[in-house]
C-alpha cells in the first residue's frame, strides 16, 4: 500500500519489470497456462475499461484453476526478498547420486518462494557441449531434484535454465570453474547471459572477488559474439573497477582493462561493437598515461578502421582531462566548446569548469548549488555530476559533512527532480569506507526518529540513503574481499594515488 504520490514515484524501477515478468511466468507455472490464459481472458472481460484491485485479478485466474492464490500473492508481491539459489550434487559412479537445490534469503527479509524452475545439466559429448534440463519445484531451503538422480555426472549445472524465475543463482565450485575456463563453449547465448548475471551476482555478495571476475572478462569477453551481453558486461567491469577494487590496486587493474578495450576495439567488427568498446575504454581510463591513450584514440591518432568518433566520446575525455589536471586540459576544453555549442555541450562544459581540481571552482560551485543554481534543471544538474571525483578526495574533504548538513534542507525546498539529481550527484559515494557509512547511518537515523505514529519524515531522501547505505556496505566488503585474495604485492599497489 502506498501512503501518496511521492511514494508511488519511489517505486518504479528494474524490479517493477524484471520481478514483475518473472512472477507473471512464475504464476503461470503454479496454475497451468490454460488455467491462466483462461483467466485472463475472464479478467479482461469483466474489468475493461475499469480499474481492479490485485485481489480481483487473483480471483479471476483462481475461478479457473480451482487453487488458492493468497498464499502465493503473500509470498511473491507482498514480502520483499530476493532468494538466491545454488545447486549441490553427489555422484554416483559417473552419474547424479544425488542432486539439491538450496534456497537462502537476506537476513532481513527471510521470505523463501517457491520456484518452477529448470536445473541445466551441462555434459560432453562427441567433443561438443551438450546442455540437457530437469524440470524442479524449489520449496524451501532445501529441495531434491529427483529428475536429476542418475544423470549423467555434470560439467556444471545452472538451477535457473532458461531464466524462469526471479532469484539470483550462486555457482557451486565446481560449476564455477567449469565456466570460469570454458565460458565461451556454451553455444545458448541466453544461457552464457545468465551465467555472466550469475557471476556479477556473485561479486557483489562477496563470493567472487573483483579482480577474478575483471580477469575473467578479459579472458573471455572479447570473443563473445553477442553484442547485447558484451554491453552489460562490460558496464559491470566498469562499475567492479570503481566501486569494489580496493585503491591500491584500481591502477594495475584498471590499466589491464584498457589495454584489453584498445585490443578487443581493433579487432572487432565495423559498427556498434567499435562503438561499445570504444565507450568502454574511455570510461575506464583512469590514470594519466590510460587518459593520454584515450586522448590518442578520440584524436585520430590512433587509427581504427571503420570506428566513428562522437562527440560525447570526445567530451568524456576532455572532462576527465580538466578533473586530472592533464597538461593541455584546457585547450582541449576550448576546442570541444567550439566543436559543440549545442545544449549538450554546454551541460559538458559546465561538467567540466565544476571537475577543476582548484579549491576556488569547488567553493564557487558548492555555493551556487545551493543558491541560485545555472539556470536549469538540466545544467545545474550537469554542473553536479562534475563536482566529486575519487582522485580529488583531500580537496573535496570539507564537502563530505557539508553534503550531510545540507541534503535535509534540499529535500525540504527543491523539487523532487533536483534533490534527486542533488543527491545521486554529491553525495560522496567516491569514498569507499566506513566512516562514510557511519555518517550515512547517523543521518538516515534522525530521519527516521519521527514521532509516536507518524510516518519518517522525506521519503524519498530516506529511500535513497537506506540504497546508498547498501550500496557502500556493499563495496566495502567486496574490496574487503578482493585485498584479502591478492597477493601481497598487488595489495601494495603501484604506489600511485587512488582515484
Amino acid at each position: 500500500e502506498l501512503a501518496d504520490t511521492e511514494h508511488t514515484f519511489l517505486n518504479f524501477d528494474g524490479i517493477t519489470y524484471g520481478k514483475g515478468a518473472a512472477a507473471m511466468k512464475q504464476l503461470v507455472a503454479a496454475i497451468g497456462l490454460p488455467a491462466f490464459r483462461d483467466g485472463m481472458r475472464r479478467y479482461f472481460k469483466r474489468y475493461q475499461y475499469g480499474n481492479a484491485t490485485l485481489r480481483e485479478f487473483l480471483s479471476a485466474l483462481e475461478e479457473g484453476s480451482a487453487r488458492d492464490l493468497g498464499a502465493w500473492s503473500r509470498v511473491w508481491l507482498e514480502q520483499a526478498s530476493l532468494n538466491t539459489l545454488t545447486a549441490e550434487w553427489e555422484p554416483d559412479g559417473d552419474r547424479i547420486g544425488r542432486l539439491r537445490v538450496l534456497q537462502t534469503a537476506p537476513e532481513d527479509y527471510p521470505t523463501l518462494r517457491p520456484h518452477r524452475i529448470d536445473v541445466a545439466l551441462a555434459r560432453e559429448e562427441g567433443g561438443a557441449l551438450v546442455v540437457d534440463a530437469v524440470p524442479a519445484e524449489i520449496d524451501g531451503a532445501a529441495t531434491e531434484v529427483a529428475a536429476a538422480r542418475g544423470q549423467r555426472a555434470p560439467l556444471f549445472v545452472f538451477p535457473n535454465h532458461n531464466d524462469l524465475t526471479f532469484a539470483k543463482i550462486a555457482l557451486d565450485p565446481g560449476s564455477l570453474a567449469f565456466v570460469r575456463e570454458h565460458m565461451g563453449r556454451v553455444e545458448d547465448p541466453l544461457l552464457r547471459q545468465l551465467l555472466w548475471s550469475s557471476l556479477w551476482s556473485m561479486v557483489r555478495d562477496q563470493k567472487l572477488a573483483s579482480p577474478a571476475y575483471l580477469a575473467l572478462v578479459r579472458d573471455k569477453l572479447p570473443v563473445e559474439p553477442d553484442l547485447s551481453l558484451v554491453e552489460p558486461v562490460l558496464s559491470n567491469a566498469v562499475t567492479a573497477l570503481a566501486r569494489y577494487v580496493p585503491d591500491p590496486m584500481r591502477e594495475v587493474e584498471a590499466s589491464a582493462f584498457t589495454a584489453l578495450a584498445l585490443a578487443a576495439l581493433r579487432a572487432a567488427p565495423r559498427g556498434d561493437a567499435q562503438i561499445v568498446w570504444a565507450r568502454a575504454l574511455l570510461n575506464a581510463a583512469y590514470a594519466a598515461p590510460d587518459l593520454a591513450l584515450a586522448a590518442r584514440l578520440v584524436d585520430g591518432e590512433i587509427a581504427v578502421e571503420g570506428l566513428e568518433i562522437d562527440q560525447e566520446m570526445r567530451w568524456t575525455v576532455a572532462v576527465k582531462w580538466i578533473a586530472r589536471g592533464m597538461a593541455g586540459a584546457d585547450a582541449r576544453l576550448a576546442a570541444e566548446r567550439e566543436r559543440d555549442p549545442s545544449d549538450r555541450g554546454q551541460r559538458a562544459a559546465l561538467r567540466a569548469e565544476t571537475a577543476r581540481p582548484d579549491p576556488a571552482a569547488k567553493a564557487a560551485a558548492w555555493e551556487r548549488f545551493h543558491e541560485g543554481g545555472y539556470g536549469s534543471l538540466h545544467l545545474t544538474s550537469a554542473a553536479m555530476s562534475g563536482f566529486n571525483w575519487s582522485f580529488q578526495r583531500a580537496l573535496l574533504e570539507p564537502y563530505v559533512q557539508g553534503f550531510f548538513e545540507r541534503v535535509q534542507q534540499v529535500f525540504e525546498t527543491r523539487t523532487h527532480e533536483l534533490a534527486s539529481a542533488y543527491f545521486t550527484h554529491l553525495f560522496p559515494s567516491y569514498r569507499v569506507d566506513r566512516d562514510l557509512l557511519a555518517a550515512a547511518e547517523a543521518r538516515l537515523a534522525a530521519l527516521q526518529r519521527a514521532p509516536d505514529g507518524a510516518a519518517p519524515r522525506l521519503p524519498m531522501l530516506v529511500r535513497m540513503l537506506r540504497e546508498s547505505i547498501d550500496d557502500l556496505a556493499r563495496a566495502i566488503g567486496c574490496r574487503e574481499l578482493a585485498a584479502a585474495s591478492a597477493p601481497q604485492s598487488a595489495r601494495a599497489g603501484s604506489g600511485g594515488a587512488p582515484r
